[in-house]
């Protein structure tokens, strides 16, 4: 059977403990994601802050979340959202987890280990790097941000930037929009971009879109 498509965008401060460090360098302060199906749509959303244990918000934190002490004051800890968000992606099937960037999963495992914090099998596997997907389909040098990626796509940026839940609802118009292989030549096609040569990277994409 196959599972969902679950796109999940993470925030998180810095830990400054340098002992804890060696386990973790940072902890999630919020999580957002959609849920897709096999045919990419949308089945559900999901969106919570989370209290940090070690951490405080520094400045520079909040002015690209917007998240400061207050909004994570009454949040669950960690703990509380991972299990709430497991719930929420289902554990009876294989979801598979898209993401901008690798940095997620990272920091979730290393946050689970710092906490003694047990998580579904799923965590572990299959996660896929839309940043590097775009960036091998579209030929550029360089992975882009999020925002610079759509742009490539001539699609517009959707809410506030660094949100979790926006910057995951985002990810998954792109996952849409990379899924059709057709439509990205199209764009590129009539793009004022100059790319790459995509043809040569004998990329295919039955081995990101879709389950075995």
């Amino acid at each position: 059977m196959h599972g969902n498509k679950i796109v999940l965008d993470l925030e998180f401060t810095p830990i400054r403990d340098p002992d804890l460090q060696l386990v973790a360098s940072s902890e999630i302060i919020e999580i957002g994601a959609v849920k897709l199906n096999e045919q990419n749509e949308i089945l559900d959303e999901f969106q919570t802050y989370v209290k940090p244990q070690y951490s405080s918000i520094p400045p520079h934190i909040t002015r690209i979340t917007g998240i400061d002490s207050q909004t994570v004051d009454s949040a669950p800890d960690y703990a509380a959202a991972v299990q709430e968000f497991t719930q929420w992606i289902g554990s009876e099937v294989s979801s598979r987890f898209y993401t901008w960037s690798d940095s997620d999963q990272p920091v979730l495992l290393r946050e689970a280990d710092l906490k003694e914090q047990f998580l579904h099998d799923m965590f572990y596997t299959h996660w896929v790097d839309l940043q590097r997907i775009h960036q091998r389909m579209y030929g550029f040098s360089r992975p882009m941000n999020l925002t610079s990626a759509l742009g490539s796509m001539q699609i517009y940026f959707a809410g506030t930037e660094h949100g979790a839940l926006a910057d995951a609802r985002n990810t998954a118009e792109i996952l849409r929009n990379l899924s059709s292989v057709r439509g990205v030549q199209e764009r590129i096609e009539r793009s004022h971009i100059t790319y790459n040569n995509t043809e040569s990277h004998g990329f295919t994409m039955d081995l990101v879109f879709k389950r075995k």
